[in-house]
């Protein structure tokens, strides 16, 4: 006597064992696979975040710094230029960004500093004028701002009209035509990001009259 299988009828115990061993094994497969790539993939899209971040940020610094006007401050009797270029900090002066009580000259600074018990790259700024003498006249009014946080180093260079970078800036008398910015970390890996400030101004207002042009290039002609 033949037994014919009914069509109605469901899986056998075995069948269903089976598809159960098999479902447990793609899905163990794709958490193997899926644990192993997800790692790299955040990975990649905290850098990704982090390189933005970072642009932003030196876009910030260009524009400060091709902002940055030839402010003259006294220095025993003699007025000198107030920029003042390290290879890992710079200040300079440059137009205040606001109205009424914010206008004015505000002296910016960028360093890395402590935000706390982190490190952080710091713009700080504080207002800048001068007395009627001509001498420097510091104000308290301020804020230290930090624009990124972590295990970072700040480098600068300068580069006067022959277009050679110093990592210190020495002239007195003018400002750098060219400074380059550069920031670096080693979280998650070694990385570094640099840009170029070209600054708009590097002698002072007065040497546009015609009668001043040629001792201004004299004087100043050569970065010293």
């Amino acid at each position: 006597m033949t037994w014919k299988r009914d069509a109605r009828a469901g899986f056998t115990l075995i069948e269903a064992l089976a598809s159960l061993v098999l479902t447990t094994m793609l899905f163990g497969g794709l958490a193997l696979y899926t644990g192993t790539w997800l790692p790299h993939w955040q990975g990649i899209i905290a850098r990704g975040g982090q390189e933005d971040t970072v642009a932003v940020v030196l876009d910030r610094m260009v524009e400060d710094l091709e902002a940055a006007q030839p402010s003259y401050a006294k220095s025993q009797g003699t007025a000198v230029v107030d920029f003042t270029g390290h290879i890992s900090e710079v200040t300079f002066v440059r137009q205040a960004l606001g109205y009424e009580p914010r206008a004015g000259l505000d002296e910016v600074t960028y360093l890395v500093g402590r935000d706390g018990a982190r490190a952080a790259l710091i713009r700080a700024r504080r207002d800048y004028g001068t007395g009627e003498n001509g001498d420097r006249d510091e104000d308290e009014d301020g804020e230290e701002l930090p624009l990124l946080r972590g295990d970072l180093k700040l480098s600068f260079g300068y580069a006067g009209p022959d277009g050679d970078l110093s990592p210190e800036w020495a002239s007195r008398n003018r400002m750098p035509s060219l400074v380059r910015i550069e920031i670096s970390g080693s979280s998650p890996r070694p990385w570094r990001q640099w840009a170029y400030a070209r600054l708009r101004v590097d002698l002072p207002a007065r040497c546009g009259a015609a009668d001043a042009l040629a001792p201004c290039l004299q004087r100043y002609g050569n970065g010293s």
